[in-house]
């Protein structure tokens, strides 16, 4: 069977909290690069929920933005993925998301009224200097973008019809119990454990090659001013997981200079590696420390 990834194709609607117009279902046109994706999509003013069948799969987004989840669910294959609704993924698929992230890169201006869809909506555009990046056609009564127009790429553009008073059912914003929750590559999400209590450390130096399970952790010495290069491979059929950190002087640096923590601590599935460069220097050491599962580690100089 052909494997179907869930990809930027799927798109993400958010819809904003305290609803005036109560609940309301419709029916929307989202074209990107002149391609144009039709989805029906139910408000019940907490949650929405929209549903779209796209290159022959049936697949159901329900958006929970009080909790910042969106669960996309593949109705065939009985799969979730769960992502926060103002993550990635939402800002790159989701048209109402992705208008706020342009926020970030200009200045929003109000610019009146307009009817569409038979509704006032307030047209607001996003300025880098003179030029327009997006604009966005607002409605009050629907707390929801009626239309919108990314002037940044070329025919994309999206728009809400159709709009109904709709009963809502509780159970259309329920993921099945027995569906698979699974990540952005439809694999099997397994849960992590705790961190280990008691961790068994050794001082190290490069070159390095050896095999790591949890709890264990190495201290690398860096001897030369020189490019080193990383690779960890998971070596077991479960998942992996490290963090590395630098120190200098017994001294952890900052994550200005050696980046967040969320970035240097990686979970690896079955079969995947994980490779870098870093331009480490002489005196410093690197703790690599491994929370789960059996690697291999291997540091040697370019």
């Amino acid at each position: 069977m052909k494997k179907k990834y869930i990809s930027c194709c799927i798109m993400v609607l958010l819809l904003l909290p305290a609803i005036s117009y109560g609940q309301w279902q419709a029916t929307m046109t989202n074209t990107i690069s002149g391609n144009e994706q039709h989805y029906i999509v139910y408000s019940d003013i907490s949650q929405y929920r929209y549903e779209f069948n796209q290159d022959g799969i049936n697949g159901v987004v329900i958006v929970k933005p009080g909790d910042n989840i969106t669960a996309i669910i593949l109705v065939d294959e009985k799969m979730v993925h769960y992502t926060p609704a103002d993550g990635m993924m939402s800002v790159m698929n989701d048209p109402a998301q992705a208008y706020n992230s342009y926020k970030q890169y200009g200045v929003e201006k109000a610019e009146g009224k307009e009817t569409i869809s038979g509704y006032e909506c307030t047209k607001k555009v996003i300025y880098q200097g003179e030029t327009a990046l997006i604009s966005s056609w607002f409605s009050e009564k629907l707390n929801f973008p009626v239309k919108m127009e990314n002037h940044y790429t070329e025919n994309t553009h999206m728009l809400l019809e159709n709009v109904q008073l709709w009963e809502s059912d509780p159970d259309m914003f329920i993921v099945p119990s027995e569906y698979i929750e699974v990540d952005d590559k439809q694999r099997p999400v397994i849960p992590e454990p705790a961190p280990p209590q008691k961790w068994d450390t050794k001082d190290v130096s490069v070159p390095l090659d050896i095999a790591l399970s949890r709890g264990m952790s190495v201290n690398v010495k860096i001897d030369e001013t020189v490019y080193h290069k990383m690779i960890i491979e998971n070596t077991a059929d479960t998942p992996a997981k490290f963090s590395y950190h630098s120190f200098i002087d017994g001294i952890e640096l900052a994550e200005d200079i050696q980046g967040p923590a969320e970035h240097r601590t990686k979970r690896l599935y079955m079969e995947e590696n994980y490779k870098m460069t870093m331009n480490w220097k002489a005196g410093q050491t690197i703790l690599i420390k491994v929370y789960e599962g059996k690697l291999n580690l291997k540091i040697i100089n370019e």
